[in-house]
Formats: structure tokens, sequence, C-alpha cells
């Protein structure tokens, strides 16, 4: 006899049954008058949380936009909390002018949705989407001057945020310009060895190695997005109005998030950002509103760790792929990817070293 309850269990947490009436019902409880919810419109370009527009209608008035982010079991990044985001955004919001949603209401508790969740407010705007090789002969991005001019001032302003006293100590506790960079590349080296306790890889056995032997001591601990990259802000009349997907923000080197950025993974060329955004004007803004020298050094070493990243993902995707828990066919079909993102990052530490 077929286990109805063991099949709704590994169901998409986004396409359970319902899910307009539990988001109803738990804004009711939270707003303590009745509300009622329409127009749920899922995203589909992101492959990490799943996030869900919807309009909200309290009995009092005052009808509006929000935006749920459901943190999917076995999605690219999990096991998800939303712990980062919400300390993060609240910091951001009160100690700067960075454009980041405001939490309204958030759980790691799965019993609503399935899952950890998020409800913030919706910030206008359209995604700029990566422009990959091959695509050069394109018409220029008609505002690539101004939206590069954001970019570098935003992540300056991240970078520069007093987070010591706040509550974005605890994203990364105890870290400091010794240790940030050996706790990420542990950080990851744990999620491509999931329950086994070991990874599985050799290549990235050799990798981690590597990056701890060849760490740079950090000139300082800033805070740092994690994802910082085109195709993860929004883009209104020409000006970047919203940073998106911090889930991977903690505390470290300020050249991870520049190497990020970067990243020949996202269409980055040796001039360009993501083929759309000019790499040394972005640079060179970058050093203009925060007084830190950009050492190409140092971001060659982070782009090996980046690299890394990418495969300690795929590593993850896979083994729950195997285990026939993914439900995504893009999880799936990226799983692909993942020998070639090895000896990419094996030909990027020869180049590096």
């Amino acid at each position: 006899m077929r286990d109805e309850s063991a099949t709704h269990a590994r169901l998409p947490v986004w396409r359970t049954d319902g899910l307009a009436d539990r988001l109803a019902a738990y804004l009711t409880d939270q707003m303590r008058e009745p509300v009622a919810v329409s127009a749920l419109k899922r995203f589909t370009a992101g492959l990490s949380w799943v996030t869900v527009l919807f309009v909200m209608h309290p009995s009092s008035g005052g009808v509006r936009e929000a935006i749920l982010r459901i943190g999917d079991p076995n999605g690219l990044l999990a096991p998800y909390s939303t712990l980062p985001e919400y300390l993060t955004f609240t910091t951001l919001n009160a100690e700067t002018a960075v454009p980041v949603p405001r939490v309204l209401w958030h759980s790691d508790d799965p019993a609503t949705f399935g899952a950890p969740f998020l409800i913030v407010t919706r910030l206008r705007g359209e995604t700029l989407l990566p422009r990959w090789p091959g695509a050069e002969t394109e018409v220029p991005y008609p505002h690539a001057k101004q939206v590069t001019e954001d970019f570098a001032t935003h992540l300056a302003a991240i970078h520069g945020c007093a987070w010591r006293g706040t509550p974005i100590e605890a994203l990364t506790p105890g870290a400091t310009v010794e240790t940030c960079t050996h706790r990420e590349i542990d950080r990851w080296s744990m999620h491509a060895a999931g329950p086994s306790g070991g990874l599985e890889d050799n290549a990235m056995r050799y990798a981690a190695g590597w990056l701890h032997a060849h760490a740079p001591k950090s000139d300082e601990v800033v805070l740092l997005h994690g994802d910082y990259r085109v195709g993860n802000f929004l883009v209104d009349d020409g000006r970047i109005s919203g940073l998106l997907d911090w889930e991977l923000t903690h505390l470290g080197d300020p050249h991870e998030d520049l190497a990020w950025a970067a990243m020949r993974t996202f269409g980055g060329t040796r001039t360009t950002l993501s083929g759309l955004l000019d790499l040394q004007a972005f640079q060179e803004r970058y050093t203009a509103a925060s007084g830190r020298q950009v050492d190409q050094h140092r971001v060659r070493y982070f782009q090996v760790l980046g690299q890394f990243k990418m495969a300690s993902m795929l590593v993850g995707t896979e083994q729950r792929l195997r285990n026939g828990d993914l439900h995504d066919i893009r999880l799936a079909v990226m799983v692909l990817q993942k020998a070639t993102t090895l000896m990419g990052m094996l030909k990027m530490i020869e180049i590096a070293a």
C-alpha cells in the first residue's frame, strides 16, 4: 500500500496544498485581525530559496504586496536558516542606506510552511541577468556606467558597516583576521562532505588543503554579502534599487566579495562582471568609496575559494540527487557540471600558485 504521508513529505514545500490558506492563517494570527491573501506568484529564476510574491488584504485596510521566502530542505544551499538574513537586514536598515528588504516576520520552525521562512517587503525593480560568453557583440547595456557605480558604492557601504556590537556579530562568532578565511573553507568542506563526515572527492580534499595552506591573513574583518554578483540585484530606472539573496552573508575578508562578483562562473571575463559591467571601473569606484585598495593576488586566491564553493554546492546537490530527494530538474542538470567545475578549480589553483 502506498504511503501517502511519505509522498507528501517529499513534495516541494512551495507546491504543497493550501499554501495561500496557510499564509492567510499565519498572517491573521500575527496581525491579530482577519487577513486574506491573493495573487500568489512564484519567481522561478532563483535556485536557492523559494520566492513567492503575494498580496495581503488586512480587514482594516492597507492592501500591500510582500515576499514569502521558503528555505527548501532540498534546495541548493540546504539546510537553511532565516537568522543570517534577518540579522543582516535588521542591522543594515538601521545603520546604512543599503537597499535591502525589511523583515516583517520570520521563523525557522517548519510547522507553518514545512521549512524556515521569511516574509519581507517587496522592493521595486527588475533583475539584471548576466550576459554569457559569446554575447559580447550585443548592444551594450545602456545603464552600465551608473549601475557599475551603484554596485561598487553599495558594496563599499556593506563592507563599511560598523558590525561590532550589533546582531551581525552572531553571523560568524569569534571571526578574526587570522581565522575568518579558514572558517569559510571549513564551512564549505562540511557542505561537500554532507552526513558522511568526510570529503568524498580527492580534488576537493586537495583544494581544501591548498586553500588552508595559502590563505592570506586579512587586513580586516568586514560584513560580506556572500553572493554579490550580477543577477542578485534589482534595477529601477537605471539605478540599483535592491540587493537580494543574502543567504550566504558572513564575516570575512572584503576580497571575497570582490572576487565572487568577477567569477567566470557568472559570465565574467578579464574585463567585465558577467559580461555587462566594466571590471576596472567597478574596482576603481570601490576603492574610491571604501578607501581600500584591491589586491589582485588576493582576488585570485578568493576566486579559487569561490570555485571551491561552487564545487561544494554541486557535490552536495549530487548527494541529494542520489538519495532521490531532489525535485527541481534544474538542480539535477547542474550536477552534470561537477566534473568541469572541479577541473576548473584545479586549473585555477595552478594559475594562482
